[in-house]
């Protein structure tokens, strides 16, 4: 049943791609062009077409779920003070680029990277004992995670201080195999550094496996209400709906008893 959801999921990602439903609109109408029949439905179909354009291009969706996404972690602060004696800091991998055969972190990754540290810093001018957990494989010949661990070494954090989880793939394995690991150790607390779009799905599914991290949002995502659509609304707005998409996922997974 879950291989049968997943391959689901899998095809209703491809309707959060404005571009995709704009292309099937057109692939549809041209078929339905020879049957003077389906003259008003042809019509309703490009009027659909012409407003998903609008709504998704003009950054007013994107603007709503963007709220949804992210208003909760807005007002968290990143460093914090706490009397947590041993905490541990886990980190979510933003994906690995391959430039000429060099791997190097994703953007993303490095606004995660920051936020990491500050924590790690504020913990350790508290004396505290704190430990950073990354998560990620990647698709590389070298983990994500050892990319993390190098570049958090340059920053000045202790490799003693450094954990790696090397064989996560996507979101759901991340909270796994990063559970295992955190129950192990058992950590006073736990800080869950990542993007703020990507932060109400990671904090569900670490729940899932009966952890209760304290989200900490390295990123936030926007889009501008404009007059005329472009492109970087909609893809922005493309990466929120495949987030509300896997948030569903988690949810529906959860009811069924599927993830764990």
């Amino acid at each position: 049943m879950k291989f049968l959801l997943d391959l689901l999921f899998r095809v209703l990602q491809l309707f959060t791609e404005p571009y995709f439903l704009l292309f099937l609109v057109i692939v549809l109408i041209a078929l339905m062009k020879k049957n003077s029949k389906h003259r008003k439905l042809r019509m309703g179909m490009g009027i659909f077409a012409v407003l998903v354009v609008i709504f998704i291009g003009n950054g007013f969706l994107g603007k709503l779920i963007s709220g949804y996404l992210q208003k909760g972690y807005l007002n968290v602060s990143k460093v914090r003070n706490t009397t947590s004696p041993h905490p541990v800091i886990v980190v979510l991998g933003g994906g690995v680029v391959d430039i000429d055969h060099i791997e190097k972190l994703h953007t993303m990754s490095y606004s995660r990277m920051v936020t990491a540290y500050q924590l790690y810093h504020a913990y350790k001018t508290d004396h505290k004992s704190c430990k950073i957990l990354i998560s990620g494989k990647g698709r590389g010949s070298i983990s994500e995670a050892e990319l993390f661990r190098e570049n958090f070494k340059r920053m000045g954090v202790a490799d003693t201080d450094i954990i790696k989880e090397d064989k996560s793939m996507n979101t759901y394995e991340n909270a796994k195999y990063s559970s295992g690991i955190l129950k192990q150790m058992a950590p006073s607390s736990i800080d869950l550094v990542t993007s703020g779009f990507h932060m109400k799905r990671s904090v569900s599914l670490f729940q899932t496996f009966g952890l209760h991290p304290v989200p900490n949002a390295s990123d936030f995502i926007d889009t501008e209400i404009t007059l005329i659509p472009n492109s970087y609304n909609a893809a922005f707005t493309f990466v929120m709906l495949k987030e509300v998409l896997g948030i569903w996922q988690v949810q529906l997974y959860n009811s069924l008893g599927l993830n764990g």
